[in-house]
């Protein structure tokens, strides 16, 4: 894992698969993860860690291996919008001599996971384990979101088309469309089948009513 990779870390889980996290601002980095690296369907990894067991080295050597994620929803977070106190100084000079207060300002990133990979390799559905607070998130390199959508036999896979549209969540649809629209790329050779499973996501989309 390098520096650039990294676009932030977990502060918080709504459920067992569905985490919270924190794009790293100034104070973590000096220069910050672009855009594209946390955009509506970035695949991520969530690095593990397991104390109660000795694990041989993983994936980005984490010795627990890694959750494999996707980026599902974004919230910024300001806590100057609706403030009507007077402002006894400029922007500028807070930033010089009340530096703290620029950075309270946050981007919280909505990941759910969809998968796991260690040593074994990569694997879709519920994991075992979870991730804990402050652990590193990363972006996914192509070849990986290729690794990871590859089963046993090398076949293209999606067994977690299920949790996805489980969500209860309108943006579901369009997020599985864009998962779809992006393998087409990754996988020339699937195209007739992505193709199929695409008409039949957006044709459920639009005669079943949102959330």
């Amino acid at each position: 894992m390098t520096m650039t990779d990294r676009i932030g870390s977990i502060v918080k889980s709504n459920t067992h698969i569905d985490y919270v996290c924190q794009v790293f601002g100034p104070v973590e980095r000096e220069k910050q993860p672009p855009p594209d690296a946390y955009a509506f369907g970035a695949f991520v990894a969530i690095a593990l860690s397991d104390d109660s067991a000795s694990h041989p080295p993983g994936i980005a050597g984490s010795p627990a291996g890694e959750l494999i994620g996707i980026v599902y929803n974004t919230l910024l977070v300001n806590p100057e919008f609706g403030s009507q106190g007077p402002q006894l100084s400029s922007r500028a000079e807070q930033a010089v001599f009340t530096p703290d207060l620029m950075h309270e300002t946050a981007t919280l990133l909505g990941v759910l996971a969809l998968g796991w990979q260690d040593a074994g390799g990569p694997r879709q559905g519920v994991p075992r384990l979870a991730a804990k607070v402050g652990a590193t998130v990363r972006r996914l390199a192509d070849e990986e979101v290729r690794q990871f959508h590859r089963d046993a036999r090398e076949r293209l896979a999606l067994r977690y088309t299920a949790i996805l549209l489980g969500l209860n969540n309108p943006l579901a649809p369009a997020l599985l469309l864009d998962i779809i629209d992006r393998l087409s790329g990754l996988f020339p050779h699937e195209q007739t089948i992505l193709q199929v499973m695409r008409n039949n996501v957006a044709w459920k989309s639009m005669i079943q009513p949102a959330g």
